[in-house]
């Protein structure tokens, strides 16, 4: 990508930016905060989920069985 094609998109970019309106512009900065997931997921993707998961099941697991009984 040369500098010229560089500095024709920078500019349609900030044309593009200064022409819609304030308030549609934070609309759309309010919907993507929305959207976006949580700081657990966005550094370390579903790992923490799956051990939470795991972790769940193996305490509703253990609730569940008999005093004598060993756990499966």
């Amino acid at each position: 990508m040369s500098s010229q094609d560089f500095l024709k998109y920078l500019v349609q970019e900030m044309v593009k930016y200064m022409e819609t309106p304030k308030a549609e512009r934070k609309e759309a900065r309010l919907s993507r905060k929305q959207v976006r997931p949580g700081w657990k997921q966005h550094w370390f993707g579903m790992i923490p989920f799956s051990l939470h998961m795991y972790a769940k099941r193996q305490k509703n697991r253990s609730l569940r069985s008999e005093p004598g009984e060993s756990p499966r």
